[in-house]
Formats: structure tokens, C-alpha cells, sequence
């Protein structure tokens, strides 16, 4: 398997996607990134790093994860054949303008290489209205956010792309802090366990989307 975490717009959210996917499921990591994070818990053996201008090897059956920076241009050859190559390419977008356009114009941009996309909605957080109207209910699927983007996406590019929610959490902050993925720091502290269930389901359904 083969999965593209990419926008043209910085922090969307994709680093964190793709180092949860690459611990979570013992993927390797593909990075374009000049100044990245990788070197400090990803083996070398488990690592291609290299310039936007440089293309991605063929990796065969290695299950790899592209965490992708940058632009698509005639030069960047590291993003157009890591697009070309992967199973499904992930486009993360938060509901601030700037983050929707960039999303909607990177997706745009990916059909020329790659059909099969997903958007990760992210930096989820729930307002007092989502609140009263919920009811109880953790479905984020309802929230102001989450169906802001969903609107603009089926309005903009295709209303057959997916959608997934992908709530904030503090949990991205200690992936990095503790070299664990979400599920391995809630299988060892039982606050963990509680607190990060709901983006741990979140992750679950994106898995069963792309069948990992």
C-alpha cells in the first residue's frame, strides 16, 4: 500500500497524518520535506528523504507513506511521482479560508495524476451550537466545520470524494514528543485511553477507507 499525505497548504495538518499512519501500521515514510522531523524515531532503513526535484523511487511492495511539501510544478518531481505511484492520496483541510482554497485548488492538481482521493478534515473542534445540537452525540460528521468543508468540496471539485473527520487533539503533540502512535500511547496510559478514543475511531475509519 501506497498512501500520499498532500496540500500545497502548510499546516494542514499533514505530518501528523502521516507519522500516526507510518507508526500505527509499521509503514515506511517518503518525505520531500528540506527540514523534517523523521530523522529522530523513523530508522534509516524505513526512510527516503529527498529534494522537491528529485522523483521518488519505485519502492515495489514496500508500504510507504508520503508525507509531501511543496507545489506542483514542472520540477517538482518528488510530489507528481509519489502521486502517480500511491493507492490513495490524503488531502487534509481545516475550515479557514485560505486552508479551503488551497485544498480545493490542491485537489485539483492531484485529478491530473491520481483519482482516488480522500479529504481529511482537520483541527476538528466542536462550537457551544454544535454542542447544544448534538444531543449527546459524538458524531462529528454534524459539526459547522466538518460540513463547511464537506460543502465546499462537493460543491467545488466532486460530492464523490469522502470526507473523513479528523477532530484536534493534543494527541499529535505528544505522537512526536513520545515516538508513538496514537493507539501505542493509549495502550500505555489509561488517561490516553480515554482521552484519545474518539481520534483513535477517526483513524480507524479512515483505515477501513483505504482497506489497511
Amino acid at each position: 500500500m501506497k498512501i500520499a499525505i498532500y496540500s500545497s497548504k502548510g499546516s494542514a495538518g499533514k505530518t501528523p497524518i502521516a507519522t500516526n499512519i507510518a507508526l500505527d501500521k509499521d509503514f515506511c515514510i517518503g518525505t520531500n520535506e528540506l527540514f523534517h522531523v523523521y530523522d529522530n524515531f523513523i530508522p534509516d532503513n524505513q526512510l527516503i528523504a529527498l529534494d522537491t526535484e528529485d522523483e521518488f523511487p519505485d519502492v515495489g511492495d514496500i508500504d510507504i507513506v508520503f508525507d509531501l511539501a511543496g507545489s506542483i510544478s514542472k520540477s517538482a518531481h518528488s510530489i507528481t511521482s509519489a502521486l502517480k505511484m500511491s493507492d490513495y492520496v490524503i488531502v487534509p483541510i481545516y475550515n479557514e479560508f485560505k486552508c479551503l482554497v488551497a485544498g480545493l485548488n490542491t485537489i485539483s492538481q492531484i485529478l491530473e495524476y491520481n483519482n482516488n482521493i480522500i479529504v481529511v478534515a482537520t483541527k476538528l473542534q466542536k462550537t457551544k451550537k454544535d454542542i447544544l445540537m448534538a444531543h449527546g452525540s459524538n458524531d462529528w460528521h454534524n459539526g459547522e466545520d466538518y460540513k463547511n468543508i464537506k460543502l465546499a468540496v462537493s460543491e467545488k471539485i466532486s460530492s464523490d470524494i469522502p470526507v473523513m473527520p479528523l477532530k484536534f487533539s493534543k494527541a499529535f503533540d505528544n505522537i512526536f514528543e513520545h515516538k508513538k502512535s496514537i493507539k501505542q500511547l493509549m495502550d500505555e496510559s489509561p488517561l490516553a485511553k480515554y482521552n484519545y478514543k474518539e481520534v483513535a475511531k477517526q483513524f480507524d475509519d479512515i483505515y477501513k477507507l483505504i482497506g489497511v
